[in-house]
């Protein structure tokens, strides 16, 4: 399978059985809130990350939703054939692009954390390969 091939597999299993990257209802209110905040972020590597200061509850929700998106791009990789990583970057690529909200935090790599403004994330190269 093609790079190419995998992401645009990956982008449509990803709208398929996008509830994964939902928070639970338990966490919504605490996510959401550091969302908001810009405390916490996504990242392109398909995982939320802490980008402020957080409660050890929210630092939990966060792990919590963590350990639930890798179940899910394992599931995701055993089945396209591809490493867990680039499923969870498959992923990343389309949260980046369709669910981050202007004024959220995000992070693409090791880089730094920005705010997104009105317009769309400059997405990483690989990312291109997508569509």
């Amino acid at each position: 399978m093609t790079r190419k091939t995998f992401f645009i597999a990956a982008a449509l299993g990803v709208l398929a059985a996008g509830a994964f990257l939902a928070a639970p209802a338990s966490a919504q209110g605490l996510v959401a809130q550091a969302l908001t905040a810009g405390t916490v972020g996504e990242q392109s590597d398909g995982y939320l990350g802490i980008a402020g200061t957080v409660s050890q509850a929210v630092r939990d929700e966060v792990s919590a939703i963590n350990i639930k998106r890798r179940a899910a791009y394992t599931d995701l990789a055993a089945k396209r054939g591809v490493t867990v990583a680039d499923a969870a970057a498959a992923t990343g690529c389309q949260t980046l692009g369709s669910r981050v909200k202007p004024g959220q935090v995000y992070r693409i790599g090791t880089g730094p954390w920005q705010t997104k403004g009105s317009g769309p994330i400059a997405l990483p190269d690989y990312c291109a390969t997508a569509g």
